[in-house]
């Protein structure tokens, strides 16, 4: 009987051990993974270098259940225009998320400003702000992105809704409201054509931001269907200055995409010639 228990307590102990020690090798093999081919590999080479996925390549065939590698992997391919590939390695980075489901919140981001799939970002953003309703995403609330979405989708009462929420979100924290929420505020309004409050909502975005161009464009067009030519003329004249000056829309993502309601040079131009009667 005893020589029964000691088996059975060996067994426990090597059983034990069977489990416990590949998690101890897994966490030195991924810092070492992270190291050969991220920090002495991919990271040596331009997100858009060949070489860069072939390290990630590599990493994946050790670490595939990594959500990060994985992200790694979908980002340049976005910023290169390849979206369904991008977001078929983006899928498998939230399929290995981490609990505070980062990839997530990122693959949310991606679909409102990259991929241009609204609904797909509403849906992922519903999760999110469910769990966590002061979520933040490159600088901004997850509502603000829902927001932004459903602008696209041409539903300006809900993308209103949403965006006051959001300018409320961290004022306990003193922390006031973004420039780039309140113009979008001021959009919802402008295509409901409240051109009135359209501009209420401008002029506090210029208050954070000034020489915001594509704020005083879309002030400007309010103002002329207000039948304010002059004053129109001469918004437009200063968004036309600042535009050239490099005055716009401040993400980083930006180099990459145009955010909803970006402005271009013909834009003003246009409406320059427009205005002064040309």
């Amino acid at each position: 009987m005893k020589k029964i228990s000691f088996w059975l307590l060996n067994y426990k102990v090597i059983i034990a051990i069977i489990l416990i020690i590949p998690n101890m090798f897994q966490s030195q093999t991924k810092k070492e993974i992270y190291d050969k081919y991220l920090k002495n590999g991919a990271y040596k080479y331009s997100y858009f270098h060949t070489k860069y996925q072939q390290y990630l390549d590599s990493a994946l065939v050790q670490l595939p259940n990594d959500a990060y590698l994985w992200q790694q992997k979908a980002m340049p391919l976005f910023k290169s225009k390849k979206y369904e590939l991008g977001m078929k390695y983006l899928d498998n980075a939230v399929k290995n998320d981490n609990e505070y489901d980062s990839m997530l919140s990122y693959r949310a981001f991606i679909k409102c400003i990259f991929q241009k799939d609204y609904s797909g970002a509403i849906k992922d953003l519903d999760i999110l702000i469910k769990k966590y309703p002061k979520g933040i995403i490159m600088d901004h609330s997850y509502v603000f992105y829902k927001a932004l979405s459903q602008i696209q989708l041409n539903q300006y009462q809900e993308a209103e809704d949403n965006l006051k929420i959001s300018t409320n979100l961290f004022i306990q924290n003193g922390i006031e409201s973004h420039f780039l929420e309140l113009f979008y505020l001021g959009i919802t309004f402008y295509e409901r054509e409240n051109y009135t409050e359209a501009i209420k909502y401008f002029d506090e975005s210029l208050k954070q931001n000034p020489k915001f161009s594509d704020c005083q464009y879309y002030k400007a067009l309010s103002l002329y269907y207000l039948k304010k030519k002059p004053e129109a003329l001469e918004v437009i004249k200063k968004a036309q200055e600042n535009f050239l000056n490099g005055d716009t829309i401040t993400e980083d993502n930006r180099f990459y995409e145009d955010y909803p309601y970006q402005i271009k040079k013909w834009m003003l131009e246009n409406w320059v010639d427009l205005l002064a009667g040309k």
